[in-house]
């Protein structure tokens, strides 16, 4: 039998009369406040002191003899950095505080850019000292410096290269794209004309001058006309692949010598490759040339040969987005002439495009769910149904929104529901017979201006909400409830931004994380067996109990469960899979933050069953923060809060439901339930948390 909990919240609860989860003090007051990707909460104080909290417990995890401001997540890790002219680069892990680089203590100045190296856990940073170029490599285990190589631009020409010199251009010092890991510690890097391979201890491999190793190709490695590079390293390890000046080479990683004959040519610069059976795909996106056809090829890793003729596939604007179907390779394209959007459909064996004549479609960024006979298509700026047999889009106009307008969308499994603020209607698409169609039957009204927000899922209907409105519907359409909370007054804010950024910032990196052990195929297999168990289960339970409230919770799970592997399984294409089966970061140095992050991000999908909003009740004391009910629109708690609009005091972790106060941070102006000593809580730095899952 499937079983499923739910968290009903009782009216009778009051928050003010709650006891806190746990009180805790920073030692003075609190300047800033964020949490990092793990789910910890850093504050800033007065006293000159970041120290960070667990937020379950409240228990002091580590504490620092600095204030340098509110940090940065590290690109691709769940590591947090302070960056500033006058205080260099400091880099921690948020887990345990531990110090992984200190640019001061390391003796490095003018620092041009550091680059999380997606092999072997490291870190490279890029200088300029002295008019001289130095990468400096740090271990992100150990937090110890590997190694230093210095490039000597006025004396060593055999690394600088013939092209440029310091004295002819000192404005082309730098990177012309960032590093790339070779899977075993070392590091790929395109510098000027140059190709540098620094092997794990420091040593430089090989260099290679790569304009020289084509003759005089015309156009070809250009220096002057170079404005984009990108490398790529191949699953196996062996090549590196090399897009610049218009052109897409490999290299052999042991010893930079060319894998292929001759470069295959490029329409546009390459940004992402696929990786397919028998070899990659090009995909050039715009280059912002509006006259510009821009052509997509299949190329063999071992040749450079290509297989949809030389020339490739011609297609209209610049590549957007992509995604496997059965029906082959879907492509979203964008003409720069006119804001116009297209889709096609590439059949990968024989390199056809599926549709003689593109169709228009939609803003993105999209998502895409293969159904029964076709695909649904959806953005924030539309939605709709693309039908294999006919190869026509379902909806007309209806799901189209206009350039401030946008759809909120919910699954259920079978269905899927869209929010289109537009006409202030839901539509609903059914999976099994590619059907769309209005849901609501009476007319949508959000009151005082109100924008919703939210459409959530329960298994007596759904419910439409905002900042200070919610309307709840059954499965027939029918109106429920309707509910309409003044604020009181304008400017009231829940600051929730810096934790929905700090988790949902790595999780692309996880999913490389996830594959850096695994090859692609094993994923896939696996994904497969999972949704084959998956849809057994939804089938022998329809046989026996039919389809009831547990089964439509059960396939909005599953919905979840493959929307998620879907979006997954394409960033790995996206943000290159074989980078991350290549080693992407040391499993054991970050395995702590792993567990966390992952944590935030699965309570992340749980649909929650009140909303927090700002309004005045005579019968609860006042103005304050309400906690209502999703469930029957009735508040279910209620916190009597005075703040200034500017500066709000508390923040809710959605992804814990968490609500943190800190007074210090709204200079003073709270009456918060029982608490009145407001300096004295103000002046130690005072942290206050409730857990709103006890509501019940």
């Amino acid at each position: 039998m499937i079983v499923f909990a739910m968290l009903i919240l009782n009216s009778a609860w009051m928050l003010a009369q709650m006891e806190s989860q746990w009180e805790a003090e920073a030692s003075s007051r609190i300047n800033w406040n964020r949490f990092a990707p793990n789910g910890n909460l850093i504050c800033g104080t007065e006293d000159n002191t970041t120290v960070a909290f667990d937020a379950e417990s409240g228990k002091i995890l580590w504490k620092k003899n600095f204030d340098h401001g509110a940090f940065e997540i590290l690109p691709n890790t769940p590591y947090i950095y302070y960056s500033s002219a006058d205080l260099g680069l400091l880099v921690f892990n948020p887990e345990n505080g531990k110090e992984l680089c200190n640019s001061k203590t390391l003796g490095m100045s003018d620092i041009e850019a550091f680059y999380p190296v997606r092999a072997g856990n490291n870190f490279l940073v890029y200088t300029q000292m002295n008019d001289q170029e130095q990468f400096w490599m740090i271990g992100l285990d150990s937090g110890k410096l590997l190694w230093k190589q210095d490039l000597d631009l006025d004396d060593d020409k055999e690394i600088a290269g013939g092209f440029l010199t310091i004295e002819e251009d000192p404005a082309k010092k730098g990177l012309m794209c960032d590093p790339v890991g070779d899977g075993v510690g070392g590091v790929f890097i395109a510098v000027h004309d140059r190709l540098i391979h620094i092997e794990p201890k420091g040593n430089i491999g090989w260099n290679i001058e790569y304009p020289s190793m084509f003759g005089d190709q015309e156009g070809f490695f250009k220096t002057a006309t170079v404005k984009f590079a990108k490398m790529f390293p191949d699953k196996s390890g062996k090549n590196l692949y090399v897009f610049s000046g218009g052109y897409m080479s490999s290299f052999s990683a042991k010893d930079g010598k060319l894998s292929w004959e001759k470069p295959v040519k490029v329409t546009g610069p390459v940004e992402n490759l696929i990786f397919e059976e028998n070899g990659m795909i090009l995909i050039p996106a715009s280059d912002n040339n509006a006259m510009k056809k821009h052509k997509l090829n299949l190329v063999d890793y071992n040749t450079g040969k290509t297989y949809w003729g030389e020339d490739g596939i011609e297609f209209k604007g610049g590549y957007i987005q992509s995604v496997f179907c059965s029906a082959g390779i879907i492509f979203i394209t964008k003409s720069y002439m006119a804001d116009t959007y297209f889709f096609n459909i590439i059949d990968q064996k024989t390199g056809v495009l599926v549709l003689d004549k593109s169709l228009k479609i939609f803003p993105g960024s999209y998502e895409f769910e293969e159904v029964n006979g076709g695909i649904i298509i959806s953005s924030r700026h539309g939605a709709n149904i693309y039908n294999y047999e006919t190869k026509t889009l379902v909806v007309n106009k209806e799901l189209k929104t206009g350039k401030d307008d946008y759809l909120l969308k919910a699954d259920a499994g079978s269905k899927v529901y869209f929010f289109n603020s537009a006409k202030n209607t839901i539509y609903v698409f059914d999976k099994s017979n590619l059907e769309a169609k209005q849901f609501n039957t009476g007319k949508i009204k959000l009151e005082g201006g109100d924008e919703a927000n939210g459409l959530d899922l329960f298994k007596d209907g759904m419910v439409l909400y905002s900042a200070q409105n919610l309307i709840k519907f059954d499965f027939e359409g029918n109106t429920v409830y309707e509910k309409y909370y003044p604020a009181p007054g304008q400017g009231w804010l829940n600051v929730t931004g810096n934790i929905l950024g700090a988790t949902f910032k790595v999780l692309g990196s996880l999913a490389q994380v996830a594959a850096s052990y695994a090859t692609v195929a094993a994923v896939e297999a696996g994904d497969k067996a999972a949704r084959q168990g998956m849809h057994d289960l939804d089938k022998s339970y329809e046989e026996i109990k039919g389809v009831d409230a547990d089964l439509i919770e059960y396939r909005k799970d599953v919905a979840e469960y493959e929307q998620g592997m879907d979006v997954a399984k394409q960033e790995l294409n996206v943000d290159m899979q074989n980078m991350a089966a290549m080693g992407v970061l040391n499993m054991t140095s970050i395995s702590g933050n792993i567990k966390a992050i992952s944590k935030r991000f699965k309570n992340s999908k749980a649909t929650k069953k009140y909303v927090l909003l700002m309004t005045k009740d005579k019968d609860k004391g006042g103005t304050g923060l309400a906690v209502v009910s999703k469930l029957d629109g009735e508040i279910a708690g209620f916190i009597r809060m005075k703040f200034s609009k500017e500066n709000p005091c508390y923040t809710v972790d959605p992804f814990t439901n968490m609500l943190f106060w800190m007074p210090n941070l709204d200079n003073g102006k709270n009456n918060f339930g029982r608490y009145n000593d407001i300096e004295a809580m103000m002046e130690n730095g005072k942290i206050i948390t409730f857990d709103l899952n006890t509501l019940k």
